[in-house]
């Protein structure tokens, strides 16, 4: 297999790909919400960054790490849970910065960039992660598990 289809095919580019237009999305439906809404700071980062990961969601899981072959309600469970956490820290940094004279725009994108990895782990270990491929103790989670090592490792 080629470098670049290697490169490619593993969930972390695809992660990263989808992540640069998800976060454009926010940042745009964001800018939007503040022009022509009188939504304060708060309520627009939030309805932005909601509607962001509900796309995130379906993206993530069709296209980043192929998981609509799993049942879909432990992971949006898993999901809500993780983009609980992920909000806090969010609306804190981003109101924090803002309120230390910090463009929001900008202060968005130091608080995005900040739960990039975390997410990265999370998305592909917890929330998508297939727990087969757990059990079997596959280290590369974004390749096929072989019938012959899965039933070596029960």
């Amino acid at each position: 297999m080629s470098r670049m289809r290697r490169i490619w095919q593993h969930s972390l580019t695809r992660f990263c790909l989808l992540g640069m237009v998800g976060f454009g999305f926010d940042l745009a439906l964001l800018a939007l919400l503040k022009t022509v809404t009188p939504l304060p700071v708060w309520a627009a980062v939030t309805v932005a960054f909601w509607v962001t990961y509900a796309l995130n969601f379906v993206l993530n899981r069709y296209f980043a790490f192929h998981a609509q072959d799993r049942p879909v309600g432990p992971q949006v469970l898993r999901f809500v849970a993780q983009v609980l956490g992920d909000y806090a820290l969010t609306l804190g940094a981003v109101e924090g910065l803002h309120a230390l004279g910090v463009p929001l725009l900008v202060a968005r994108v130091a608080a995005g960039g900040t739960n990039l990895v975390w997410n990265y782990l999370l998305y592909r270990f917890w929330t998508f992660g297939d727990p087969k491929r757990r059990r079997a103790g596959r280290q590369d989670a974004d390749q096929p598990v072989e019938p012959e090592r899965v039933a070596a490792h029960q």
